[in-house]
């Protein structure tokens, strides 16, 4: 899978990487970050134990990461989320949780399949 193919296969935002970093090579060591982050794990969790506050962070955590690799089909879900957190509203978090694991687990596989 190409870098391209990835970030088709995660909603988008190649066009704007590629801008940015001008190299393929330089915005796969970038997604490398990605695979390492663990504020997915952590929202989940936090969640998962009625943490608002500590759901909020690994929240706010994940949107920055999403926003600056530019996976555009993370984008949304992860900022709805962060803004219902940030109001403190966790039962709302969770009904969006569904949509972020969704996003997530397609951007993870994309990344997988272009790290192999």
């Amino acid at each position: 899978m190409t870098v391209k193919e990835f970030y088709d296969a995660a909603g988008g935002g190649y066009e704007t990487m590629i801008a940015k970093f001008a190299s393929d090579v330089t915005i796969t060591a970038f997604l490398k970050i990605f695979q390492r982050d663990k504020s997915y794990e952590s929202l989940c969790e936090k969640l998962d134990g009625g943490d608002a506050e500590g759901a909020f962070v690994a929240a706010h955590t994940l949107k920055g990461v999403v926003l600056n690799l530019n996976i555009e089909g993370l984008m949304t879900p992860v900022c709805n989320i962060t803004e219902a957190l940030r109001a403190g509203n966790i039962s709302e978090a969770r009904t969006l949780l569904p949509e972020v694991k969704a996003a997530y687990e397609r951007t993870v596989e994309a990344l997988s399949q272009l790290l192999q």
